[in-house]
């Protein structure tokens, strides 16, 4: 089931916002892709853009929460850090995958169970519980 953008997520800055739901949009689409394991080449293309779009993402914050002084910086930046390890993680098993010529569906259901529960859970908890402390500190930063 797709995560849907949720008004409580939303740290009142635009352009975090919009980053925030291209991450969203691109682990619903990863998801979709798996339940169809033979599009491999979408497959390692989500899983990229993904992984490299949270990485711009995080930099992004990153700097931004520097520049404004964010008192939760580092704790945030320790969220960051983490999901990145699982990304990376998730990418390397999902290469694997689809460089195994006989990879199966039930491989590719626990994998899209272990993303549901690793990134979804990570990622809107961390939005809700370490980002959403960022209101009012740089709502039309860029």
């Amino acid at each position: 089931m797709p995560i849907r953008w949720d008004p409580r997520f939303s740290v009142d800055n635009a352009i975090i916002d919009m980053e925030h739901k291209l991450l969203l949009t691109l682990l619903n689409a990863l998801e979709v892709v798996l339940r169809n394991p033979h599009e491999k080449d979408s497959l390692r293309f989500f899983v990229d853009q993904l992984y490299e779009s949270a990485r711009e993402h995080f930099h992004h914050e990153e700097k931004l929460q520097l520049k404004y002084m964010f008192p939760y910086y580092e704790e945030n930046k320790e969220g960051h850090e983490a999901l990145i390890v699982e990304l990376d993680m998730i990418r390397n098993e999902i290469y694997n995958f689809i460089d195994k010529p006989d990879s199966s569906q039930d491989e590719a259901d626990r994998m899209s169970r272990e993303i549901n529960h690793v990134l979804r859970d990570w990622l809107v908890d961390h939005i809700l519980k370490s980002d959403i402390k960022m209101k009012g500190f740089m709502n039309d930063a860029r």
